[in-house]
């Protein structure tokens, strides 16, 4: 889908879902910027009534399995059973797939790896705002989401919140950094209230609004505002929830092994450098960077001599992990692990 990156002469346009508002669509499709379909079969009639408006299909996630019970690493579990849900409901007429219902930013992360496995269409992402501060309800800083979802290959994030000023806030604090297309799936009566809205673009019309009511909303809307995307001075390196904005000239620690201790190396390097860095030496490491993840509040660098290891370690790793040359991979092996999973070259 080509959405352009809020431009100040553009006038933000709507998913369709609703079929009763296909009409308006015929009538007005520049309205619109594509459709999201119920179901396969609708898909390809949509497909064609509305060519070339790009048409989709919604993805809901599967419920994340307990570590106890698959074993680890979840993430490598999470992700086949991501493959079977989605496997049969993909279709050859959908220009995109939009996921959303994922319990965990983790959860969403995998996902979308998984959906990029499969196929190699457009993604939007749907994220629940829980909070005024800008936070999912796993405690991820909006921020740290995007940043993570903008460089694997999501191209539109649909902000949702259960109240208006949550959602005013996480665009504030996201709108300076993204650099994906950003929406928001609000009520009309919230727009019609003249919430603030940063850098929209997109709007997923609310469950039982009516689009009509919603098209009508958006032209009276005054609050829009644009917010100037120009932090390129720096690096974004979320660590899978909280944000961190780094230079390539950062601090990394000296080498720390994924033993049994581990847990105690994390601590006793957490205040020596701007950066950690994690050696993968065997699968048993990516097992225990995936338990103990949750402690690492810095940047991570993650470096192995086996590309397979340093790819298992980016897929269980769900922030954007560093890349310093250490055992020094293949051009073309980076590159893949770049565009992937987003490895951050220094």
């Amino acid at each position: 889908m080509d959405i352009p990156l809020c431009p100040m002469e553009h006038k933000p346009q709507i998913l369709l879902t609703d079929p009763a508002a296909l009409p308006l669509c015929r009538q007005q499709p520049e309205r619109f910027a594509g459709a999201i379909a119920p179901d396969g079969e609708t898909c390809a009639v949509w497909a064609q009534s509305l060519a070339p408006m790009p048409v989709g299909l919604m993805l809901d996630c599967p419920p994340v399995p307990d570590a106890e019970e698959c074993g680890r690493p979840v993430t490598m579990v999470y992700m086949k059973q991501c493959k079977q849900a989605f496997r049969p409901l993909l279709h050859d007429d959908a220009a995109f797939y939009c996921l959303r219902g994922a319990q965990t930013f983790a959860a969403l992360r995998a996902a979308v790896l998984a959906l990029g496995d499969l196929c190699g269409r457009t993604v939007i992402a749907e994220l629940l705002v829980d909070d005024d501060e800008g936070r999912l309800s796993d405690g991820t800083d909006i921020r740290a989401a995007v940043g993570v979802l903008q460089r694997i290959g999501v191209t539109t994030v649909i902000l949702t919140a259960h109240d208006p000023q949550s959602i005013t806030e996480a665009l504030d604090m996201t709108a300076p950094y993204a650099r994906l297309s950003l929406g928001v799936c609000v009520h009309s009566a919230w727009l019609r209230a003249q919430t603030t809205l940063y850098n929209t673009e997109i709007f997923l019309p609310a469950e039982h609004d009516d689009t009509a009511r919603l098209l009508a909303a958006i032209d009276s809307h005054t609050g829009g505002a644009v917010v100037e995307r120009d932090h390129d001075d720096f690096i974004l390196a979320p660590d899978g929830k909280n944000v961190h904005f780094i230079d390539p000239t950062i601090d990394i620690s000296d080498e720390i092994e994924c033993g049994p201790r581990l847990e105690e190396a994390l601590i006793a390097a957490e205040d020596d450098a701007g950066a950690l860095k994690l050696v993968l030496e065997t699968e048993d490491d990516v097992i225990a960077l995936e338990e103990y993840w949750y402690m690492i509040s810095r940047p991570l660098c993650l470096c192995a001599e086996s590309a397979e290891l340093l790819e298992q370690g980016l897929r269980v790793y769900p922030g954007l992990a560093l890349y310093d040359g250490t055992w020094e991979q293949p051009e073309e092996v980076v590159h893949y692990l770049e565009q992937k999973y987003g490895l951050i070259r220094l």
